[in-house]
């Protein structure tokens, strides 16, 4: 079996130079989810990887992107070139990628492709289609949950989605949503890191630490509130993270020296931060629709670190882990900062207990291995009943 991945994603490496290009900060967790999912992939497989990188001319200070291609192990990275002119861009990104697959052996090959960028959806379905090979669309979000889009756009992006095989979700809520016919299909909250380089992070002394999305709906501002409230005076709070209102943020923060805003940096140093710290924290509002379609995935990361988790409550994690994070209700600040206080409070003994149990069941669920036994036994079975 073969594997062509559509993706926005790029070789780990490769990503960390392209960011500093950018003037604004990239999601990181598109990034990291479908890295860490073709990483998997190819402890056992041969992937072929077309990589349609995001690119603003208001944003970006490349001028274009060239094509090239980077071999990691059983990766193969084709990066497309993508040209400044807008419509160009998709048109030509799609001619490279026939291109690419016209060369490849397409016997046993299947497509899997990101499902939230409308343009690489359609080039992957299209392309399937011309080439008669199935296609397995990986769904982390819902349409309604990209920034600056409307009601237009979802149902854009799900009458697309309806031309895929199968469906590979974070969330049976998800699945829902995208399988409209009750295709092949299967859930999968994240995968762990398997590998990163060590970076000494004791400047930052006793700490508790915050990874992910910076806008005021994920609870930030929450956090910064409830960390006010603690009054510890040799405890700092250390935030890293996108799409951040970097106004908003500095006056939430103010002039307290305690609350250190790193803005995005490479994964290596957000991995270092979740080892070194006291706990780690996710402050994501408890909501239904939350609840029922996203899974915060840095908690999947902060689950296998060798620290404390500090979590609002999810329905999904929540039952595998019990016993392995603090959890809380909500996030208002009164339930964070109760969560907060256990975790410092929590004795060496019980503290390493609920870590160990953490790590434990994070391994068991979300390590490569695992990750790549269940996804290939997912991909094996679905062309087994295709025949």
């Amino acid at each position: 079996m073969r594997i062509i991945y559509f993706t926005t994603a790029c070789e780990k490496e490769d990503y960390i130079a392209f960011c500093r290009s950018w003037t604004l900060s990239l999601n990181t967790t598109i990034q990291r989810l479908h890295n860490r999912l073709i990483r998997a992939l190819a402890l056992t497989h041969e992937v072929d990887v077309i990589s349609v990188r995001p690119f603003s001319k208001k944003h970006c200070d490349l001028k274009r992107l060239r094509a090239s291609t980077t071999q990691e192990g059983k990766i193969t990275w084709h990066y497309l070139e993508i040209k400044r002119n807008r419509i160009l861009r998709f048109m030509s990104a799609k001619r490279q990628a026939d291109k690419l697959i016209k060369k490849m052996n397409q016997k046993d090959c299947i497509i899997l492709t990101d499902t939230l960028n409308p343009y690489l959806l359609n080039s992957s379905t299209s392309l399937a289609k011309k080439y008669h090979l199935p296609i397995i669309g990986v769904c982390n979000n819902t349409p309604s949950g990209i920034n600056n889009t409307g009601k237009s756009y979802t149902m854009f992006l799900l009458s697309m989605a309806d031309d895929l095989s199968g469906y590979i979700t974070l969330t049976s809520g998800l699945n829902e949503l995208f399988n409209q016919h009750n295709r092949a299909n299967m859930t999968l909250e994240g995968v762990l890191e398997n590998k990163y380089k060590e970076h000494d992070v004791s400047e930052y002394g006793r700490y508790i630490f915050y990874n992910g999305n910076l806008e005021t709906k994920f609870g930030i501002y929450d956090l910064i509130n409830a960390f006010n409230e603690l009054h510890d005076p040799d405890l700092k709070l250390v935030i890293t993270g996108y799409h951040e209102d970097k106004k908003k943020l500095e006056k939430a923060i103010q002039d307290n020296d305690k609350i250190i805003n790193l803005g995005m940096v490479d994964i290596d140093l957000v991995l270092s931060l979740e080892n070194g710290s006291i706990a780690n924290i996710s402050p994501r509002p408890y909501s239904e629709d939350f609840d029922r379609y996203l899974i915060p995935n840095h908690v999947v990361d902060y689950l296998g670190s060798k620290s404390l988790t500090v979590s609002v409550k999810n329905s999904k994690l929540q039952p595998s882990f019990a016993e392995g994070a603090i959890w809380v209700d909500s996030s208002e600040k009164e339930d964070l900062v109760d969560g907060i206080q256990k975790a410092l409070n929590m004795g060496p003994n019980e503290r390493a207990q609920t870590i160990k149990k953490a790590n434990m069941e994070a391994n068991k669920q979300y390590s490569m291995g695992v990750v790549n036994r269940k996804l290939i036994f997912f991909l094996k079975q679905f062309l087994k009943q295709r025949d």
